[in-house]
């Protein structure tokens, strides 16, 4: 059963309103002067992310990094191997420091806000183009605080770090045994997916037989977002297609899954998205007039961009012990870095 424990101490940027967030990615320790304050605790610091849309919020704690690897908490996708690497890298020189916390979802945190009341000064006024994040201290709960009655939490973000976090944990590595995390209800996140970037140098007209075998291929005169599960916008040296999959009796695979295992292996000849540097993965482009602003790409690269999982589906998923490929997924609004900053023993 998954427990979150208050911090005992965090750190944020010093208190106001900001427009930049010390840079964190590459260390914390060694950011010099520290631009960070330290807030005494224990508390369930309160994030609130205004978007167009509507109001997202989540509760910031510690899980044990046993949380990670015991069942209590689950991934939805593979990890990216290199990633690992680098992240184990950075994580020993910075001591277990994190400038990121992991997002966590669960459907809902309907049943946590009674317990959890903010004051209302917010610590901390974060603004971005078109997100405000407020980071506020909760009154009226410090004791640990049971998950088990919002279910079972999943990485949203941060697969990387948790599951670093807590390989150096179970190695014995000191100041790892704790990992920060930030809590959010999948009813107030947003699922988009990343757009695959896939280098080959096969003939449009080839790539086209190829991939009929699997869908049904409508040419189109923009790069026009497709409208439904099963779909892709597909780009090839400036031209545009709609791709949508074929049936296939009994498969209920997922349409990550589906692309991943099915059609990459057999027509661009990837079968390891975790190793291959011949696809990429990169956040959805914004839509301008109603198409999707693709980025200028070589006469090399193939762009698939496909329709993001619904969140019944996601959790269901999750449910059901299945994984989804890497970065498969793109969930918004994110948590920055530099926000609410974990230094253990500091």
């Amino acid at each position: 059963m998954s427990i979150l424990y208050p911090f005992p101490h965090f750190h944020t940027p010093p208190p106001g309103t900001v427009t930049h967030l010390p840079v964190t990615r590459n260390g914390i320790r060694n950011l010099s002067p520290a631009p960070f304050v330290r807030r005494g605790g224990p508390s369930f610091p309160v994030v609130q992310i205004g978007t167009t849309a509507g109001s997202s919020w989540g509760i910031g704690g510690l899980l044990p990094a046993t949380a990670f690897s015991d069942g209590s908490v689950r991934p939805h996708e593979d990890t990216l191997s290199p990633r690992l690497a680098r992240q184990r890298e950075l994580v020993l020189r910075d001591g277990g420091a994190l400038g990121k916390p992991v997002l966590l979802t669960v459907p809902t945190l309907a049943p946590l806000r009674q317990t959890l009341q903010q004051v209302a000064a917010p610590l901390l006024r974060y603004h971005t183009a078109d997100l405000t994040y407020c980071l506020h201290a909760a009154c009226g709960q410090i004791a640990p605080l049971p998950l088990a009655a919002l279910g079972t939490p999943v990485i949203a973000d941060g697969h990387h770090r948790a599951y670093t976090h807590a390989a150096l944990a179970a190695d014995g590595v000191a100041g790892f045994d704790m990992i920060p995390v930030v809590l959010m209800g999948g009813d107030t996140l947003h699922i988009d997916t990343f757009m695959r970037v896939i280098q080959t140098t096969k003939p449009p007209a080839q790539l086209l037989t190829e991939l009929s075998a699997y869908f049904h291929i409508q040419p189109t005169a923009q790069s026009s977002p497709v409208q439904a599960t099963g779909q892709w916008l597909y780009s090839y040296r400036k031209q545009h297609y709609h791709l949508s999959r074929k049936a296939s009796r009994g498969d209920t695979t997922t349409d990550a899954g589906w692309l991943s295992h099915t059609v990459l292996p057999t027509v661009f000849g990837i079968s390891d998205l975790r190793l291959d540097d011949r696809i990429d993965s990169v956040p959805p482009p914004p839509l301008v007039n109603g198409h999707v602003q693709l980025p200028p790409r070589s006469d090399h690269e193939a762009i698939l961009l496909g329709k993001p999982i619904i969140t019944e589906r996601f959790f269901a998923e999750v449910d059901a012990g299945r994984l989804l490929p890497p970065k498969s997924t793109y969930f918004s609004p994110r948590l920055p870095s530099g926000l609410l900053v974990w230094i253990p023993g500091d």
